[in-house]
């Protein structure tokens, strides 16, 4: 059981670094963090766009570059290399997007149905959505 389920639907950078620094933050606190990836997020994650620095006005994208912030998928990293952060795509959302399933596979821990995710909210510490 996950101490911490983000339910991640938005693609914008400001939501990925929210997510990003959500999920990193409880890892590095020691908490076993899921991540379940819907839509847009979904998309970014699969198709390499998680770590574009593409923010929305008033933020520059240069003023962000400009910080020397690691890449938001290395933020990551360590928490799924000691097994506390696991990442999970929604099958549903995956064909709306006509994503590739080996590919969608490939960059994830599992695919997942509703069914799972609704039993994984009933088990997880806390929920939050982005």
């Amino acid at each position: 059981m996950a101490d911490l389920l983000i339910l991640a639907h938005g693609s914008t950078w400001e939501m990925r670094f929210q997510i990003t620094s959500l999920a990193a933050s409880s890892v590095a606190g020691g908490d076993r963090v899921d991540l379940a990836l819907f839509f847009g997020a979904l998309g970014a994650w699969v198709e390499g766009r998680w770590d574009a620095i593409d923010p929305a006005p008033p933020l520059e994208a240069e003023r962000i570059a400009a910080l020397g912030l690691p890449p938001l998928s290395e933020m990551l990293a360590p928490g799924r290399e000691e097994g506390l952060l696991r990442i999970y795509a929604c099958s549903a959302s995956s064909r709306f997007l006509d994503l590739d399933g080996a590919q969608v596979q490939a960059s994830v821990d599992a695919v997942l149905g509703w069914q799972s995710f609704a039993r994984m909210m009933r088990e997880a510490g806390r929920v939050v959505t982005f």
